[in-house]
């Protein structure tokens, strides 16, 4: 491709709207072009990594076993409401919808769950006929409360989704595996570092799921891991074993302690201090959290207990809420408690709370590390007055519910030895589902099984962002001079600079070119009426990997060869130069 054909336009300052890396330099670039709030054109350059990110996804996907085929965007709210979701994806707002000229509404897809298990439900009729798997790579639609980081949180987006059909769960976990080997050769391919972490399986559901983190500081996801024992999980998900608390010597009697205007963990630990109750640490404090949680039944009081120097996990409680309530209901959102309906449930002042008989909250939920601990001090459910001396087990109120609701960090130790739990940040890119017969069996997607006998279909779902690889590839490959694309999803592997205004060295840089070419190497001759230094500032903010200049090396023979990675440039003549190139495009 000749530069001069390729309409580049690049900006030399960052946008004000560009937050992350990866946004600023896809639009100073010129690869995106931001159309609306959460809506992007791909130009010709970001359509081509977008091409070979996709080959890469369907090759891995189709030698994993999937068949690629094409599913409307425009999903029938029938087929959602048998699965159940509609209403759910409503309430959350998820979906976006329209409606046609008859009336009848329409959600744009956000995935196709619902879609494909009607589909397979039509074809499979026997176990003879499984198992299977479909896959497409389509454009997805999400109402994102709020757009933003570019790529990363918009509207509209390209998606790989596959479905896999079984007759038993024994085979459903053969494809799971395959599927996440699958996902592991699709990231090294595009030259990317991607952890494979346990994961919360969100609204999809299943009884287990795996995320694919591409690593980068600007990464939205927490991850804990630890390298020795090879854990690691979102930290949605994460768990770990937490130090003891502190020795702490108390009567077994329970005493209220005023503690005016001491609402706060820290205040309240400093102010027991002062009068005299020696010992008190933050990990003696019960901090009890009140919540407010819609669900498709109504509106749900809760409170969340976990010691006082640890933070309560809002998607474990989430999911722990859910399995209080009534097979059927989906929890749909959690807020924090406000202010008047505090003082409703509590009878006091908000900072105050306790798990006490007096709390009338409608569930619960005390995290499991406080099943066998004491004493503590919890709020007295009065305004100003705390109650030291507590013992959940032996004190609180009737019905409290203990699970897994704690948010763990780095430092904990590792669930399975190995010692400290690290933490870095991820940007989700995959993620693989063992969904069951969540789908089939509400939808009546059945197979007649070995004993002539109708069966749920079994399923897993696996996605991968496609659009969102390409900007997570960004974040984790880029300089203060701009992008550094892997070779295998570069939009080209070279560039030749043709740097001299002589006829010799115009036609010594036409020539190398087409040598390159007909070799099979993706490669531009920019013979653009610019100088040197404006050329080398579009190439290195675009990310091409490697780059020759015939410059004022052409007196001595040479040609000036640079990879845009290590950026050391060396002079080699025009036969090595081409060599060069060649032997890394391999």
């Amino acid at each position: 491709m000749r530069a001069s054909r390729m309409n580049i336009v690049t900006l030399r300052e960052t946008p004000a709207d560009a937050e992350i890396v990866s946004h600023q330099l896809l639009i100073r670039s010129g690869f995106i072009y931001k159309s609306g709030s959460g809506l992007y054109i791909y130009g010709p350059m970001m359509q081509r990594v977008l091409n070979k990110v996709r080959a890469i996804v369907t090759q891995e996907i189709t030698t994993a076993g999937g068949m690629e085929i094409t599913m409307p965007i425009m999903q029938e709210q029938g087929l959602w409401e048998s699965s159940g979701r509609w209403e759910e994806y409503q309430a959350t707002r998820t979906m976006l919808t329209v409606t046609d000229r008859g009336g009848q509404t329409f959600g744009l897809a956000p995935t196709a769950e619902e879609v494909v298990t009607d589909y397979a439900g039509h074809l499979i009729n026997s176990h003879k006929q499984l198992p299977v798997c479909y896959f497409q790579q389509h454009t997805k639609f999400r109402d994102e409360i709020r757009p933003r980081f570019g790529l990363m949180r918009v509207k509209e987006f390209v998606m790989m989704d596959a479905y896999s059909f079984h007759a038993s769960d024994e085979s459903l976990s053969e494809t799971y595996e395959e599927m996440r080997q699958a996902y592991h050769r699709i990231f090294e391919r595009c030259g990317l570092q991607a952890l494979e972490v346990e994961a919360d399986s969100g609204s999809i559901g299943g009884s287990g799921s795996h995320e694919f983190m591409i690593a980068a500081d600007s990464g939205e996801d927490t991850i804990l891991f630890n390298r020795d024992s090879a854990y690691a999980a979102n930290v949605e998900r994460a768990v770990g074993v937490i130090s003891a608390a502190a020795a702490w010597t108390w009567s077994s009697d329970l005493v209220e302690v005023e503690t005016p205007d001491q609402g706060g963990i820290a205040d309240v630990v400093t102010f027991l201090g002062e009068k005299g109750y020696a010992g008190i640490a933050a990990d003696r404090m019960l901090k009890t959290v009140l919540f407010t949680a819609e669900s498709t039944e109504g509106t749900h009081t809760v409170a969340a207990c976990v010691r006082g120097d640890r933070d309560v996990n809002d998607v474990k409680l989430s999911n722990a809420i859910g399995r209080q309530l009534p097979e059927g209901v989906t929890v749909l959102g959690l807020e924090s408690m406000n202010e008047a309906t505090v003082r409703q449930v509590t009878g006091a002042e908000p900072g105050f709370a306790g798990p006490l008989a007096s709390l009338a909250v409608d569930i619960c939920i005390a995290d499991e590390t406080l099943e066998e601990i004491g004493p503590l001090v919890t709020g007295g459910n009065k305004t100003d007055m705390h109650i030291a001396g507590f013992d959940l087990q032996r004190d609180g109120r009737d019905g409290i519910i203990f699970e897994d609701i704690l948010t763990y960090q780095a430092g904990d130790a590792c669930p399975r030895g190995g010692g400290e739990l690290s933490e870095r940040r991820g940007i989700e890119a995959g993620h693989i589902f063992k969904l069951g017969t969540k789908y089939s069996a509400a939808m009546g997607a059945t197979f007649t099984n070995e004993s002539n006998k109708q069966q749920p279909l079994t399923m897993g779902c696996y996605g991968i962002g496609s659009s969102r690889v390409l900007a997570a590839a960004v974040e984790q490959y880029h300089d203060d001079n701009g992008m550094q694309w892997p070779m295998n999803i570069a939009p080209y592997h070279c560039v030749v600079v043709a740097a001299r205004k002589d006829d010799e060295g115009k036609q010594v840089a036409e020539d190398i070119y087409k040598e390159l070419l007909a070799s099979g190497v993706e490669v531009i001759l920019d013979e653009r009426k610019l100088g040197p230094g404006v050329k080398f500032k579009d190439w290195d903010l675009m990310g091409i990997p490697l780059r020759l200049v015939i410059g004022r090396g052409w007196d001595n023979g040479t040609v000036e060869c640079k990879a845009r990675v290590d950026g050391t440039p060396q002079d080699l003549s025009r036969d090595e130069a081409i060599a060069w190139v060649q032997a890394a495009c391999k």
